[in-house]
């Protein structure tokens, strides 16, 4: 694989992770969830549609790291927002039970160990 094409793939496995987490969260349409990764990171749209569809000739270097650090940045949401639920579980501010327990533990750590793998 040329170095060209491992930067568009590398693009375009952070836009569909980026998408597909605007997806789980909101519950909108693929086109509506590339529509505001796009906004998110200064892009057009179509931009996103070319790289989802590999219509590309090569995808620009500030487009993959736009693309890399929104991830990062949803990545670390994630954790803060695990972690707050984590402690208050902890404090007995809600219902959890052990299995509820055990699943955001293994978020923040699945998150954290991403986040230490430099991705």
């Amino acid at each position: 694989m040329s170095a060209i094409a491992a930067i568009n793939e590398e693009a375009r496995a952070w836009a569909t992770k980026l998408e597909r987490r605007e997806i789980e969260r909101s519950g909108c349409s693929v086109p509506a969830a590339r529509k505001a990764v796009a906004r998110k990171i200064g892009v057009a749209p179509g931009t996103l549609e070319n790289i989802a569809r590999r219509r590309t000739k090569g995808v620009r270097g500030w487009i993959v790291e736009a693309l890399r650090v929104a991830f990062v940045q949803e990545l670390q949401k994630e954790i803060e927002r695990l972690s707050h639920e984590r402690e208050m579980a902890l404090r007995g501010g809600n219902h959890t039970d052990a299995d509820q327990a055990r699943e955001v533990e293994a978020y923040l750590a699945e998150a954290r160990r991403v986040l230490g793998s430099g991705l």
